[in-house]
């Protein structure tokens, strides 16, 4: 599950920040303990219309990084946010209560 939340960050975030990484594993994290969610992170990862490079392509050019699996491994330890549930590029989405932005994704909340 390590490799397949770092793939996942590296298609929906190689180019943010540390921060803006951590941000999309605690989504994908948070989302398994939330009861609107499935209960494990391959269901979550590949929920219909939940994460944009698992069906447009982009996964596929991707590939596991190291030093993205340290930071999943470092996030199962301790999260460096437990509320963040959604994260758009470019603006807020429809879903959630929006609470920041980190370098292109907007992070927001459940409620």
């Amino acid at each position: 599950e390590i490799e397949l939340i770092a793939l996942v960050t590296m298609a929906e975030a190689e180019g943010e920040t540390e921060l803006g990484q951590r941000l999309v594993i605690d989504t994908i994290l948070n989302r398994v303990d939330d009861s609107h969610f499935p209960d494990n992170v391959t269901d979550v990862i590949f929920q219909p219309n939940q994460f944009t490079s698992m069906w447009n392509g982009r996964v596929d050019k991707c590939f596991v990084d190291d030093d993205i699996c340290q930071l999943v491994e470092e996030e199962l330890q301790s999260r460096t946010n437990v509320d963040t549930i959604f994260f758009t590029a470019g603006g807020y989405g429809k879903y959630g209560t929006p609470m920041f932005q980190v370098g292109n994704h907007y992070f927001s909340s459940y409620e």
